[in-house]
C-alpha cells in the first residue's frame, strides 16, 4: 500500500487501484486526525461504541472532506452477507433534500455505479474489501471478519456487481489492514470455524488473508488483481496506526475505508 495524506489526514491507497485515480478515489484512513478521546482516539467513524455521536459525526465529516465527497452510504455492519446496491433509483430514495450521509442497518456489502457517492466500511481487525471494475465503473465494498468470510460476503458483493454488468475477471481488489495470521488464534478452530477453514489453520491460527484471497479467486477474480495490505492490525508495532479489537480488548474505535467513483 502507498502511504499519503488527504485533507490533512494520514491514509493509505492500494497500488493496484491508484493507477485508476481518474475513475476512482479511495483511501484507507488510520486512527489519527480526529477528535475522539481515548480509547477511541481519535478518528473513530462508528456509532454505538461509547464515543459521542458528535465526535463520530465530526470524524466522518473530516473523512468525507478529505475525499471531496458530498454523499456517502455507510454500512451498519452485522457480520452477515446482506448487500445494498445503490443505483440511480436507490440514490434518489436514500438522499432526501439536504441529507448527505446515510447509515444502512444490517448490511455488510455495498455496491454502486453512481459517480460521487462514497461507500464506507468501518473496521478494527475485520477486512475491508474494495472491488472495482474500471471498465464498467462499478464499485463494491465488503466488511468481512471470519463470520463474514464464512458466509462469503465478498461473493455476495460480486454477485450484485455482475448484475450491473461486471465480469469478475476484470475486477481489481484490495484487502485492507486487518487481523493477520500471527494474531488470529482460535481455541478450537475445527469447532468454531468449520472444515472449510482448516487448510488455512496452523497452530490454531487462521490465515484469513489467504482464505479471503482463495475465496475471491474462486469467484473468478484473477490472482494478479488482488492486493493484500499485509498490515496486521493486532500487531503492537505494525498495527498501531489502526484500531484493533483484539489488541485493545474490545475498547477501541473503527477506522474507515471509503471509495467513490469519479
Amino acid at each position: 500500500m502507498k502511504k499519503l495524506t488527504k485533507g490533512g489526514l494520514p491514509c493509505f491507497q492500494f497500488h493496484l487501484i491508484e493507477g485508476f485515480s481518474g475513475e476512482l478515489d479511495h483511501a484507507v484512513f488510520t486512527r489519527s486526525g480526529g477528535v475522539s478521546p481515548a480509547p477511541w482516539n481519535s478518528l473513530n467513524v462508528r456509532f454505538g461504541l461509547g464515543d459521542s455521536r458528535e465526535n463520530v459525526i465530526e470524524n466522518r465529516r473530516r473523512v468525507l472532506k478529505a475525499l471531496n465527497l458530498r454523499y456517502c452510504v455507510s454500512a451498519d455492519q452485522s457480520h452477515g452477507r446482506n448487500v445494498l446496491t445503490v443505483n440511480a433509483a436507490m440514490k434518489e430514495k436514500l438522499f432526501s433534500p439536504g441529507q448527505k450521509t446515510v447509515e444502512i442497518e444490517d448490511t455488510d456489502g455495498l455496491v454502486t455505479n453512481q459517480p460521487g457517492v462514497g461507500l464506507m466500511v468501518q473496521v478494527a481487525d475485520c477486512q475491508a474489501i474494495l472491488l472495482f471494475d474500471p471498465g464498467r465503473k462499478i464499485l463494491g465494498m465488503a466488511h468481512a471478519g471470519w463470520r463474514g468470510l464464512k458466509q462469503d460476503v465478498s461473493g455476495a458483493v460480486i454477485e450484485e456487481m455482475v448484475k450491473l454488468g461486471s465480469n469478475p475477471a476484470h475486477l481489481l481488489v484490495g484487502i485492507s489492514p486487518s487481523l493477520g495470521p500471527a494474531h488470529s488464534q482460535f481455541s478450537d478452530p475445527a469447532v468454531e470455524l468449520g472444515p472449510d477453514f482448516m487448510p488455512f489453520v496452523k497452530n490454531n491460527r487462521l490465515d484469513m488473508w489467504e482464505y479471503s484471497r482463495r475465496q475471491l479467486i474462486g469467484h473468478g477474480v484473477a490472482p494478479g488483481k488482488i492486493e493484500i495490505a499485509r498490515i496486521d492490525t493486532a500487531d503492537p508495532v505494525d498495527g498501531s496506526r489502526f484500531y484493533s479489537f483484539r489488541r485493545e480488548k474490545g475498547q477501541t474505535g473503527r477506522f474507515a475505508m471509503v471509495a467513490a467513483i469519479r
